[in-house]
């Protein structure tokens, strides 16, 4: 992409835009001085290197036809591996469609990017097949990643897989739905205010988000660096720990792995719960739109965890509730920068770029008229505190999330891990296509409360399924120490094994 240079009209009516007074003797000096400094930029565009893996085969796709695709949990379907020999031999990983994967198409669930093909695999798709699993396609997510209910993507609504007609959970919809319905082994969903617990916990499912940056999420879209995490999603326990060790760890590209500390995963799991403390947070149980039903199966969670072996206690912490509060200035104010004026990558990062992806945005930036409701309410509140407080709320809000992450760390010195509904209501009805702006964006936003918080404050937090009401499932959320994901499995995994026979 060659940058056309500035003659020294534009130069002076771009700087009275900015604010400048340029004559229009000193706009000719501007236009020769940029013109000279934008030979740079030609140089910068010949330097890019393949660095993620491209692979030289044709992969094979296809797009699902509605009768194998009935809730359009799928948004293009593959047949794509490796070797045959690894611990995923012989297993399916859907991907979502927020992923890169080299030569298959990727929206992202938005209109303006349907058509890009992505020429790399992300660090996370190279691992799983290195492992032996085949790809088995690309799962729909919500536009832009950027709701929580599953009725944004431009294609159209994700249906609960338990019922049709109600959410999928979202942002991560289709890789919730393909799991509960065995139409894949594994998937990989990603979670900015919750978007792997909430859909694991609408479809009945295991999703974890990890601690942020133990896995690395090079070659997947963001919505904002400060909270971007991926992770797996399966139906049990033990094939989340197996999916979790295989794509965990620094790759060498991603600035948000400092530290990272990986765990003995599978080698937790049949510990026992003798020793274990459990915290039931109260205020987890106290979001304004709680359902009864969700916080009794939750409770009855904790009473079995109980029963085998470990000590359950209340906990009071009032700061709790102060956590999507923090999330919202952070979240808002970041994905409004990258949607409108960062090509859906952003800057400021010693990153890989998929300068692709980057550049087909750029070349659809006059469409942001197809952006859902959610997202022009989101972009609109941004561009709005932008321009009348500037970058500051994003700020005090990052200084408050620190000390409130330190407030959690030490709840956690008194138990190993925190419990609490994952999402404080079952899955809602799917709003109606002709539905009003706000109807439609508090099906975006209702299930938030107790996720979101975890995102910031990056703390390791699983939803595995602990029942049901009106046919619907429940999740409970387990919330662990930073790097401590071995010990949210050693405790999920025995609730989930435990002997239900009465």
């Amino acid at each position: 992409m060659t940058i056309i240079r500035p003659t020294p009209t534009q130069v002076a009516d771009l700087g009275s835009t900015l604010g400048y007074d340029i004559s229009q003797a000193d706009a000719e000096q501007y236009a020769e001085i940029l013109a000279s400094m934008l030979a740079s930029y030609d140089a910068a565009e010949q330097s890019e290197q393949a660095i993620l893996e491209q692979p030289e085969e044709q992969r094979e796709f296809w797009f699902p036809e509605n009768g194998d695709n009935p809730d359009n949990a799928w948004y293009v379907k593959a047949r794509i591996s490796k070797t045959d020999v690894g611990p995923l031999a012989g297993r399916t990983v859907a991907v979502k469609d927020s992923i890169l994967v080299a030569g298959i198409p990727m929206m992202n669930g938005a209109s303006i990017l349907e058509g890009f093909t992505p020429s790399n695999d992300a660090t996370i798709v190279s691992r799983v097949l290195d492992a032996g699993a085949e790809i088995s396609g690309k799962t729909a997510c919500e536009y832009f990643c950027l709701s929580g209910g599953s009725h944004t993507n431009a294609h159209g609504p994700t249906h609960n897989p338990v019922r049709r007609g109600y959410s999928a959970g979202g942002s991560s919809s289709g890789s919730a739905h393909v799991v509960a319905t065995g139409e894949a082994d594994f998937a990989i969903g990603a979670d900015q205010a919750g978007s792997i617990r909430m859909p694991a916990s609408y479809s009945g499912i295991v999703g974890m988000k990890p601690t942020y940056g133990l896995v690395p999420y090079t070659g997947v879209a963001p919505i904002e660096p400060f909270f971007d995490h991926v992770g797996p999603m399966t139906k049990t326990v033990e094939d989340n720990a197996l999916l979790l060790d295989i794509i965990a760890g620094p790759d060498g590209y991603d600035m948000r792995q400092k530290g990272v500390v990986k765990g003995h995963y599978l080698d937790a799991l049949h510990q026992g719960l003798k020793g274990m403390r459990i915290g039931i947070l109260a205020e987890g149980f106290q979001a304004p739109n709680a359902e009864a039903d969700v916080n009794t199966a939750v409770l009855a969670a904790a009473e079995d965890l109980g029963k085998l072996g470990a000590e359950v206690i209340d906990l009071s912490f009032p700061q709790h509730m102060l956590g999507p509060a923090l999330w919202t200035p952070i979240a808002i104010n970041g994905l409004s920068e990258l949607v409108l004026n960062g090509q859906g990558f952003g800057i400021g990062r010693n990153d890989w770029y998929p300068t692709e992806m980057m550049e087909f945005l750029f070349s659809n930036r006059h469409r942001r008229n197809e952006f859902p409701p959610n997202v022009k309410a989101f972009t609109l509140l941004g561009q709005w505190v932008d321009q009348n407080a500037g970058k500051i709320p994003y700020a005090k809000a990052a200084n408050g999330i620190r000390v409130l992450r330190s407030q959690y760390d030490r709840l956690l010195e008194q138990v190993d891990v925190l419990l609490m509904p994952a999402t404080p209501i079952k899955a809602q009805a799917l709003p109606a296509p002709d539905c009003s702006v706000t109807t439609y964006l508090q099906s975006a936003t209702e299930m938030f409360a107790n996720t979101c918080t975890f995102d910031v404050t990056h703390h390791p937090a699983i939803s595995l399924p602990c029942g049901e009401s009106d046919g619907l499932p429940i999740g409970v959320m387990l919330v662990g120490r930073h790097f401590d994901e071995a010990t949210i499995y050693r405790i999920a995994n025995a609730y989930e094994t435990r002997d239900t026979r009465p």
